[in-house]
C-alpha cells in the first residue's frame, strides 16, 4: 500500500509569503524590461547599414543589398522613333596624316589629276586644362587613291584601329575605362564628366564597349598574373558578396601586396574555389579566415602533388 505524502507547512505566514512573491515578480518584471530594451538595441544595431548610418557600403551584408532595377524588357540600343546622331569631324583637324600607297615603285606615285582623298577622323582627349575645361584634339587620317604611272588603279589603306568615319581615340576610351573601372564611377556619370570637361557627348553604350574591348586585350596580362600568384610564397584568399545581373554572386580573390586575381561565382564554397583554379595548385602559405572550403585545399593539393602509395 502506497504511503500518503505528508504535507509540510511553510513557516512563513501568508502575509510574508505574499510579500516575498510580490518582490520576486517585481524583480522578474524589471529583468524582462531590461532584456526587452537590450533586444531592441541589438535589433537596431543589426538593422543599420550604409543607408541609415555612417557605415560604408562595403559593410552591408550581401544578402540585404537590394537588387538593381528589374529589366524593362526593351532591346539594347536606340529605341524606335529615336533620331540617330553621328559625330562629325572638327572643322580644323590637326594633325592630318596622309597614308601613301604601298607596293612597287611605280605605284608609289599617282597621277596628280587622278589623285583622290578619303578621310577618317579620331578624337583624342588631352589632359590640358583651359578655363576649367579639358581640350579635345581632332586628328584626321587620309588615304590616297588613283591611277599610277603604269595605268593601274590603286589606293592606300587606313592604319590599324581606324575603322569608322569618326571615332574616339585611345586616350578618350582609356580615360573612360579608368573612370569606370578604377574610380568606380557609373557609366552615365562618366559620360557626364566627359561632356562637362571636354564637350564630348559620348554615350554610356560606347563606354561599355570600351570596357569590353579592354578586357579582351588584357587577357594575356590576367593569365600572367594568375600564373605568378600560384608561385608566390605567401598569398591571401577571401571572398565577398556582390550583384551580377541582379543575382547574388561571390567575388573570390587571391592576392599579394602587388598582385590580385578576381573570380566571380554564384557559389561560395568548394565548387567555386575549384572553378577559380588557383588555390588547389597553390603550394605556399595561404592566409584566410578559416572558411571550411579553404581548409580542405591543402589536403587536395597534397593528393594532387604527392605520389600514390599503391
Amino acid at each position: 500500500m502506497l504511503e500518503q505524502p505528508t504535507l509540510t507547512h511553510s513557516p512563513e505566514t501568508p502575509d510574508d509569503e505574499l510579500k516575498r512573491l510580490r518582490e520576486r515578480v517585481a524583480g522578474q518584471t524589471a529583468l524582462i524590461e531590461h532584456l526587452r530594451e537590450r533586444i531592441r538595441e541589438l535589433e537596431a544595431r543589426l538593422a543599420k547599414d550604409s543607408h541609415n548610418s555612417s557605415r560604408p557600403p562595403s559593410s552591408d551584408s550581401p544578402f540585404k543589398k537590394p537588387p538593381p532595377r528589374p529589366p524593362s524588357g526593351r532591346k539594347p540600343g536606340g529605341q524606335p522613333g529615336r533620331r540617330g546622331v553621328t559625330r562629325s569631324l572638327g572643322r580644323s583637324p590637326r594633325p592630318v596624316h596622309d597614308h601613301p600607297v604601298d607596293g612597287d615603285l611605280c605605284l608609289r606615285t599617282l597621277r596628280h589629276r587622278d589623285r583622290g582623298y578619303s578621310a577618317r577622323g579620331a578624337l583624342r582627349y588631352n589632359a590640358k586644362w583651359s578655363r576649367w575645361r579639358s581640350s579635345v584634339r581632332y586628328v584626321e587620317y587620309r588615304i590616297v587613291g588613283g591611277t599610277c604611272a603604269c595605268g593601274r588603279a590603286r589606293h592606300s589603306t587606313f592604319p590599324a584601329g581606324i575603322e569608322v568615319p569618326v571615332q574616339y581615340g585611345p586616350s578618350v576610351l582609356a580615360f573612360a575605362v579608368y573612370m569606370t573601372q578604377y574610380q568606380l564611377l557609373p557609366y552615365q556619370r562618366t559620360a557626364g564628366v566627359l561632356n562637362e570637361l571636354a564637350g564630348l557627348a559620348i554615350s554610356p553604350g560606347t563606354l561599355q564597349r570600351a570596357v569590353r574591348v579592354t578586357a579582351t586585350r588584357l587577357e594575356a596580362l590576367v593569365n600572367a598574373i594568375r600564373r605568378a600568384l600560384v608561385a608566390v610564397p605567401v598569398a591571401h584568399a577571401d571572398e565577398t558578396g556582390r550583384r551580377v545581373n541582379g543575382n547574388l554572386y561571390w567575388l573570390h580573390v587571391l592576392s599579394t601586396d602587388r598582385l590580385t586575381a578576381y573570380f566571380p561565382h554564384p557559389k561560395r564554397g568548394a565548387e567555386a574555389l575549384d572553378a577559380f583554379g588557383l588555390l588547389a595548385p597553390f603550394a605556399g602559405v595561404l592566409v584566410h579566415d578559416h572558411w571550411s572550403a579553404c581548409q580542405l585545399l591543402p589536403m587536395l593539393a597534397c593528393l594532387l602533388q604527392c605520389p600514390s602509395s599503391t
